[in-house]
């Protein structure tokens, strides 16, 4: 390793370790959050309101100190000046406004977003903290209108003006048993991410490693007229760094990087329910809860670039984001290109339309469009007959049914997808259904809930391509299915069932079983592992995930994971019967100012 990169990886593990103090002055909601790792739940999104994209369903204001005579009135004058709604789609942008509109109401001497609530029963919740005093609240604030070093990250804030540093990062510790089933040599070869992908990866019966990183930028947002126009950029770096044998190499390394890089406008009068938002550059999206587009779906955090288990780098390339929402009705416009590298991905640029209708507090449907109009992916066929990415249309349809917010309750989930492709016979589908049920009024408040998601798989015998393209699928508690599986097996061409047990001893403390077991639902595989595109049997894995996730304070959060993936006949035959159970140990620190 060269002197600099040396440097640079010893810079970024110390950075990772700074103090975890929380800062005194609000979270605009600029905190430029990424996610921990693959499969193991919100990661350090926990620290952040929501992800870029996602719908909130539930606002929930706490006022303090608790007990005042008007709190309720107050309650209802605070979410008016928020502006934001169950059905509306989360930005930071939107978030800064917010709060600044809040922070205006006279008696509020601060407000804050909190880090997410870890609320069962389908639910997104926005959390806003506001604490209400007699005097005046200062109209300037921030390092650079004070003097004050305890204002950061705050830089300037005068009524809806804001400027913040964005300085946030993680670390992690992760011990792998029997990594790739033992049989490492037979499911990497040939994979770009290892450093001689001829013999696979050569990590031996454990590896174990650590990764951290450091994310720092700008971010902020000032009102373009008196009253409803605003504009809003962020720009961040991200420096990322590897010490031991990861599950695909066995080398410490460093990079650093631009991470977001965006600007946009923000049309968000007080007096209506309307917001028009547009932005483009780098920066990060999810629809819904990744089904079919997550931001964990187009960046490489793996191979020459070190982050595989803490996953820091999710913006997109080059990206336009734009919704219109009014009442009970959002629309949301998206094109993504994701982020290229020539070793490791092949371009596909993406884009889409989804429909929201909420219907009320507990029930809304929506519907998605999407369209790949330029991609060099191409599909792999038994006969090898062309065709590829390019042309694919993909229509959605989501119904979600929340459990009540404050009782007892069922909660139901479905979305069905189908593919077709202007430029080859083609027909696929993928679906889900979902159904839990939440007791918010006993100790702990468990939940349990069920779900099967299939994905279909090219039969052979017909002209048709049925195999189903899950594009940029995926993302850490929802959609990975298995944190090792995933790691394995694509998610086309397979059916997960999934039992999801949840306790939460307390607000700040979460407690989660996994359990799924994975299956082909056609033994041709091509287009997935190597070593897995012809099937000697449909039974692929089953595995067990535990998850402890800890929000210490609004500033730190700590997640720990222990999973086991026992494999099934279609694995172990690939492996020649060679093959263990996959286990895995993590433990995480996310951090913010």
């Amino acid at each position: 390793m060269a002197p600099y990169q040396t440097g640079a990886l010893i810079l970024i593990c110390a950075l990772a370790l700074l103090p975890y103090t929380p800062a005194t002055l609000a979270q605009s909601g600029f905190s430029g959050a990424t996610s921990g790792a693959p499969g193991t739940g919100p990661g350090y999104e926990a620290l952040s309101p929501l992800q870029t994209g996602q719908i909130v369903d539930q606002v929930i204001v706490n006022i303090s100190p608790a007990g005042l005579e008007d709190e309720q009135a107050l309650s209802g004058e605070i979410r008016r000046a928020l502006g934001i709604s169950v059905g509306t789609p989360w930005n930071p942008a939107l978030g800064a406004r917010a709060l600044a509109a809040v922070e205006a109401i006279p008696r509020v001497a601060k407000a804050s977003y909190g880090p997410r609530r870890f609320i069962r029963g389908s639910r997104n919740a926005l959390v806003v903290n506001v604490h209400i005093s007699d005097t005046a609240t200062p109209a300037a604030t921030g390092v650079f209108q004070s003097g004050d070093p305890g204002d950061f990250p705050v830089l300037y804030r005068r009524y809806s003006s804001y400027l913040q540093a964005i300085l946030n990062g993680g670390n992690g510790v992760f011990s792998d048993g029997n990594p790739w089933f033992d049989a490492a040599e037979v499911f990497t070869r040939g994979n770009p991410l290892v450093l001689d992908p001829a013999l696979g990866a050569q990590t031996g019966s454990r590896a174990s490693w650590s990764e951290a990183f450091v994310q720092l930028g700008l971010g902020g947002v000032m009102p373009l007229n008196h009253s409803s126009l605003y504009g809003f950029a962020a720009m961040t770096g991200i420096g990322v760094a590897s010490v031991g044998g990861d599950i695909f190499r066995d080398q410490n390394r460093s990079t650093f990087d631009t991470e977001q890089a965006y600007a946009g406008m923000l049309y968000a009068p007080a007096n209506t329910t309307t917001r028009i938002k547009i932005s483009a550059g780098r920066q990060n999206y999810i629809l819904n809860e990744g089904f079919l587009v997550s931001q964990f779906g187009w960046q490489f955090n793996a191979g020459p670039r070190p982050g595989v288990y803490l996953s820091p780098r999710t913006a997109a390339d080059a990206t336009v984001l734009g919704y219109i929402n009014r009442d009970d009705w959002t629309a949301q416009l998206f094109h993504i290109n994701p982020s290229i590298d020539d070793r490791l991905r092949p371009k596909s640029k993406l884009n889409g339309l989804n429909l929201r209708k909420t219907i009320d507090e507990r029930l809304s449907i929506d519907g998605t469009l999407l369209h790949v109009a330029d991609s060099s992916v191409i599909y792999t066929t038994p006969d090898g007959s062309p065709g590829g990415r390019e042309g694919l249309w993909t229509a959605a349809a989501h119904l979600l049914r929340h459990a009540p917010a404050n009782s007892d309750g069922f909660w139901l989930e479905s979305e069905i997808a189908h593919q077709w492709n202007d430029h080859l016979p083609m027909s696929a589908y993928a679906g889900y259904a979902t159904v839990g049920y939440i007791a918010r009024e006993s100790a702990w408040q468990p939940s349990l809930s069920y779900r099967l998601a299939t994905f279909s798989g090219d039969d052979p015998n017909t002209e048709t391509y049925e195999r189903f393209d899950t594009l940029f699928s995926g993302g850490l508690n929802e959609w990975l299915q298995g944190i090792s599986l995933a790691k394995l097996l694509t998610q086309a061409n397979t059916k997960t069932n999934r039992l999801r047990f949840n306790v939460s001893p307390r607000e700040s403390l979460n407690l989660t079983l996994d359990l799924y077991q994975r299956s082909a639902n056609r033994r041709n595989n091509l287009g997935g592992n190597r070593a897995l595109g012809t099937l000697s049997s449909k039974e692929l894995g089953y595995e067990v995930d535990f998850v402890i996730r800890w929000s210490v304070s609004r500033r730190l959060f700590a997640q720990g994971l222990f999973g086991v993936a026992i494999p099934q006949r279609g694995v172990k035959d690939a492996a020649d019967n060679h093959s263990q159970n996959w286990s895995t140990a993590q433990l995480q620190l996310f951090w913010t100012l």
